[in-house]
């Protein structure tokens, strides 16, 4: 009886080793203190951290709104990161708002821009800066938001 009970435990951890060596995956026996898989298993960990980041950047959202009108207007990731990009490099001042009326307001990226199509102004309120963007810059962003609003002042 003791031999069947011998025999039965050798069996009983012989399965265990094979099957902690499936878990690991690696075809070599394990051996107690062999980290030689651990920079691997970084690389993987901090390379998925890496995508996700990069998800969250690539899927930002926008949306505009005239002033004067309580409609929404959905804009394409394409429009956002056009958007986003010049507001980003821009070089901002901040010295306040500017003194010029604002004739929609976009929120990008859960921050909200007043912007004036006419002299090509951003103002952010929540930190009482301002943001003139170059002739270029202006025409393109107009081009985005006539799309989906009338520009100027009414």
């Amino acid at each position: 009886m003791k031999r069947v009970l011998a025999l039965f435990l050798v069996l009983i951890c012989m399965l265990s080793l094979v099957a902690c060596d499936k878990a690991t995956g690696s075809g070599e026996p394990v051996r107690s203190g062999d980290v030689s898989d651990m920079p691997e298993i970084d690389k993987n960990v901090f390379g998925e951290k890496e995508q996700t980041q990069q998800a969250i950047i690539e899927s930002i959202s926008g949306t505009i709104t005239r002033i004067d009108e309580d409609k929404i207007y959905d804009l394409t990731e394409e429009e956002v990161k056009t958007i986003a990009d010049i507001i980003e490099n821009g070089t901002w001042h901040t010295e306040g708002t500017a003194e010029c009326a604002n004739d929609c307001k976009l929120i990008i990226d859960e921050r909200t821009y007043y912007y004036h199509s006419e002299c090509g102004t951003f103002n952010d309120k929540a930190n009482n800066q301002n943001l003139p963007v170059t002739a270029e810059e202006k025409e393109s962003i107009n081009v985005i938001l006539a799309q989906y609003i009338t520009l100027g002042l009414e």
